[in-house]
């Protein structure tokens, strides 16, 4: 009776230290899934645009191109090539104008999405909802901007790291990517990443894309069906 209580003992402590050692493994594992990293690129495309392919496709790395109404227009090839090679086309507006977007009616953005989607899908047959409001979200989506942006059934991103390439591509290039290695610091995942298709960018985008997997981080693509929220109203349409 004795040796039987005993092998029923060690049965049940072999079944609870499986079960606890599996939600420990599982714990631990948990901060790995959040070292990710999304490369995004504003205003293109442009003449800089496909040095930044040639990086990625050389890097076997993606990103998420914000782009200009317009550019798309001027750069159809470009644009055909990035999706392609398996990256993410995303609007970026029509204007990129302060006053065209954020003064008069609340529907002005979602309208110049909208004209920038349809030329999306003319001239690359690719279907994107995806945006990105110039100069960010806040201070200039408030609430009635956002309401006509959600009703056309927009998703919104905005970013966590700024590196401020637009300031530093042409004199200190180097700049860029200080920003990132100081942004990461302190920040969980998934972190997105604010370039602009720009000479400067090009040049440092492999010392980031290196410095970043070597710090253990996996660079992702932009995949509508794994959406997440990151605009800094943190409104949960988007």
């Amino acid at each position: 009776m004795v040796r039987k209580t005993s092998v029923v003992f060690l049965s049940l402590l072999m079944i609870i230290s499986t079960f606890g050692f599996s939600s420990i493994t599982t714990h631990a594992a948990e901060p790995k899934t959040s070292k990710v990293v999304y490369l995004t690129f504003d205003d293109g495309p442009n003449r800089y645009t496909p040095k930044i392919l040639d990086i990625l496709k050389k890097k076997q790395a993606h990103a998420t191109f914000f782009m200009i109404e317009g550019n798309i227009k001027r750069n159809p090839n470009t644009v055909r090539r990035l999706i392609k090679e398996g990256n993410y086309p995303a609007l970026h507006s029509v204007s990129h104008d302060v006053r065209k977007l954020y003064r008069g009616s609340s529907k002005n953005v979602a309208l110049e999405m909208e004209k920038t989607r349809q030329t999306l899908l003319r001239f690359a047959k690719f279907n994107s909802k995806l945006t990105r409001a110039p100069y960010g979200s806040k201070p200039y989506m408030k609430k009635p901007f956002r309401d006509a942006l959600a009703k056309k059934g927009f998703k919104m991103w905005d970013w966590d790291i700024d590196t401020l390439d637009w300031k530093y591509n042409r004199t200190r290039p180097t700049m860029i990517t200080s920003r990132v290695k100081s942004g990461l610091k302190g920040k969980k995942g998934p972190i997105v990443i604010l370039f602009h298709d720009s000479r400067g960018t090009a040049q440092q985008l492999p010392i980031i894309i290196d410095y970043l997997r070597k710090k253990g981080y996996k660079l992702e693509v932009y995949n509508p069906e794994k959406h997440f929220v990151k605009n800094f109203w943190n409104d949960k349409r988007f």
